[in-house]
């Protein structure tokens, strides 16, 4: 089976469509998008249609495959669109060789490009803050760090660095701060492999599907953010950043904090056996959303503070 086949058969629409920030709905016999309710998605033949009939029995209209959505919405073009598809499905090859008739093949890496600065940071200041609820000394402090800033576009900017150094930047990711106008992406040349590692020299280690997530988490914990560090994995199917963390030995816990829902909990599953079955000496502890269908920032901008304390202690 070729790549594409094996993206569209093993990549779901609706969970790379979450993994975009999109909030999935059922509707009849398909799914739509809360953000695009033009859009149908049809699971169980795998494809998707845009400007649909909204009928719980039939979609009609343009679309086609996860990587025709991951072209339309995410502004990709069809070789980019693979490439983060096969990591984002964790597809793995192994001895299985890439069929030599193959049309489309699988990009060479680029060198990562951080997108140019902008002269100030007043927008992602305020998205962060305001609209996300993040504290603001943690929002500063990942500043400092040169983790967060913004460009030219008044995108917020995510970025993660080699551990081992740290002014080389191997991961960014774009999150853009106009709230009625939703858009995210991953910059080209990311290292999917070490995703976002905020490096505060702890033992226990907290394991985020976004950024924001992680940083929410951080508020949450309030002035012992600093006790814990922290991997954005930009979606549920990376799971590699962990392994390449946790080889350095220095792990004794792994909080898993992915979202609470049908993909962060199969995600999260998944990351429990495998750090079981190769670092038995890790303790594995599953620190999801307490309420169904949440992810960390929700519930930090819905729940008071006095709830906000209570959930803290599920990461001690």
């Amino acid at each position: 089976m070729g790549v594409c086949e094996r993206i569209k058969n093993e990549v779901s629409i609706t969970d790379y469509a979450r993994y975009m920030g999109f909030t999935i709905l059922k509707k009849g016999n398909y799914y739509t998008m809360k953000e695009h309710d033009s859009v149908m998605i049809s699971p169980r033949k795998k494809k998707y249609w845009q400007n649909s009939n909204p009928s719980d029995s039939a979609a009609f209209g343009e679309g086609g495959s996860v990587i025709d959505f991951a072209m339309n919405f995410g502004g990709y073009s069809r070789d980019e669109a693979i490439k983060q598809l096969i990591s984002f499905g964790n597809i793995r090859f192994d001895n299985e060789p890439i069929q030599q008739t193959q049309k489309v093949d699988i990009p060479e890496s680029v060198e990562l490009k951080l997108p140019a600065t902008d002269d100030n940071e007043r927008n992602v200041f305020a998205y962060l803050i305001k609209t996300r609820g993040i504290a603001k000394d943690v929002v500063t402090e990942l500043m400092k760090r040169k983790m967060i800033y913004q460009d030219k576009h008044k995108n917020c900017v995510f970025v993660g660095y080699d551990s081992n150094n740290k002014n080389k930047p191997v991961y960014a990711c774009l999150r853009g701060t106009n709230t009625y106008k939703k858009f995210q992406g991953d910059v080209r040349g990311c290292d999917y492999s070490k995703g976002i590692y905020v490096q505060n020299g702890s033992e226990k280690l907290v394991v985020a599907e976004a950024f924001i997530d992680a940083m929410s988490i951080m508020t949450i914990n309030g002035k012992d953010w600093k006790k814990y560090d922290y991997i954005a994995l930009s979606g549920t199917g990376k799971y590699e950043a962990i392994k390449t963390y946790l080889d350095k030995g220095k792990t004794k816990k792994l909080l898993i904090a992915t979202d609470n829902d049908k993909g962060g909990i199969n995600a999260a599953e998944i990351i429990r056996d495998f750090v079981k079955k190769n670092y038995p000496d890790v303790l594995v502890k599953f620190c999801l959303p307490p309420t169904s269908g949440r992810d960390w920032n929700e519930l930090l901008k819905e729940c008071s503070h006095e709830k906000l304390n209570q959930f803290k202690q599920l990461f001690e």
